[in-house]
């Protein structure tokens, strides 16, 4: 797995802590690493026995509501280790049930598969608990088609560690609705690689991890004076703007996406900013509290919107988002950018990808920056 795909992941598993709708990023992103036709997240809720779908990729609407009566029968042998294997960290094969059960196809035999998964053409899962508590499961499921290969020793590796995150970011957005459990959700914030802090309106800081008190010595986009955080440079305006913002509003799904500021040398900080409330609206500590998450990219100049298009033959809108993609906006950002949904933005990209020969986002920017010249760099139009 490349570590850029691996950054990926991860950080847009720790964004959907702020923004439930990233979910479905991290699930895209997944598909990416370990090719499948469908990649899920859902809640099992063990009593009434039925399934509350988070994101669901690749899943045709039609399916969904005989899901539960499928999965819940008596012959589905994942329902009858449910208590054993249902837990966090127990990564689950086909293969792996087999051995388990010392009984092999077992699956194959159940009417889960037989009537569920094989008429969308799925043989091969992977999957993990990324929560058990209460009777609720929160699952992650990735599907192959039969004729692909099953999920190998790598696969399982990788995927157990990815897990982790994927664990670490769903405890953290269910703590964050718990103000009752705040020194727990200082305890995982500081367990994050990602730079994080809690800071009040007036951008005071109440408490940062070891990555962002690094980053803050570091002065790369953020620096602290007198307890008091802020933008280094002329970002300084800026940034003053956008936390003003966030503080303004009522909930974090609200939020209004990232800002970007320049750090040394062909590097950017992208930071995100949201309000910590439970539903109540009772902050989760003493006093108004938001969350600021910082990441650190590599950034180089990005190419003309002209030289896009005459070297990839991409359309306007192709180039434009390819263009937003490589000086460091992510796709729904780039997205809102263009003036379009988040799902013609991802058909966009695919299309983008087959015409520069890449496959993942990462590679798709690394190549457009590597391949800019001095002539051709700017902002310019078509």
């Amino acid at each position: 797995m490349s570590a850029s795909l691996r950054d990926e992941i991860i950080e847009a598993s720790y964004r959907a802590v702020l923004e439930p709708a990233a979910w479905a990023d991290v699930m895209t992103l997944m598909s990416r690493r370990f090719p499948s036709s469908a990649q899920t997240f859902y809640l099992l809720h063990r009593k009434p026995k039925r399934l509350q779908p988070v994101a669901l990729m690749g899943i045709d609407p039609k399916w969904i509501p005989s899901f539960d009566a499928f999965y819940f029968a008596h012959d589905n042998p994942w329902i009858r280790v449910s208590e054993r294997l249902h837990r966090p960290g127990v990564i689950r094969t086909n293969e792996r049930l087999d051995r388990f059960l010392r009984e092999e196809g077992a699956l194959y035999r159940s009417s889960y598969y037989n009537e569920w998964m094989r008429p969308q053409r799925f043989k091969y899962t992977i999957g993990n608990t990324l929560l058990s508590e209460s009777g609720v499961i929160a699952n992650i499921t990735l599907m192959r088609p039969p004729d692909m290969k099953t999920f190998c020793a790598v696969d399982v590796r990788e995927f157990a560690e990815l897990s982790k995150h994927l664990t670490r970011a769903l405890q953290m957005a269910i703590r964050f609705e718990r103000p009752e459990d705040s020194p727990t959700t200082l305890a995982a914030i500081d367990a994050m690689t990602q730079a994080v802090a809690l800071i009040d309106s007036r951008r005071h800081v109440l408490y940062a991890n070891a990555a962002m008190e690094s980053l803050l010595r570091r002065k790369q986009g953020l620096s602290m004076l007198m307890g008091q955080i802020n933008a280094t440079g002329d970002a300084r305006v800026r940034f003053e703007a956008y936390v003003g913002s966030a503080g303004s509003r009522s909930d974090a799904a609200s939020g209004s996406g990232s800002l970007q500021l320049p750090c040394a040398g062909q590097r950017h900080l992208r930071v995100t900013v949201a309000p910590l409330v439970a539903p109540s609206r009772r902050t989760l500590l003493a006093k108004p509290t938001l969350l600021l998450m910082a990441t650190e990219h590599g950034v180089g100049h990005a190419p003309s919107l002209a030289a896009l298009r005459a070297r990839y033959g991409c359309t306007a809108s192709e180039a434009r988002l390819t263009q937003a993609l490589a000086t460091g906006s992510a796709l729904r950002e780039a997205a809102q950018m263009l003036g379009v949904t988040y799902g013609t933005a991802r058909v966009y990209l695919k299309t983008i990808f087959d015409k520069v020969g890449v496959h993942t986002q990462a590679q798709l920017v690394a190549c457009v920056l590597g391949g800019a010249s001095n002539a051709d760099v700017g902002d310019g139009g078509s």
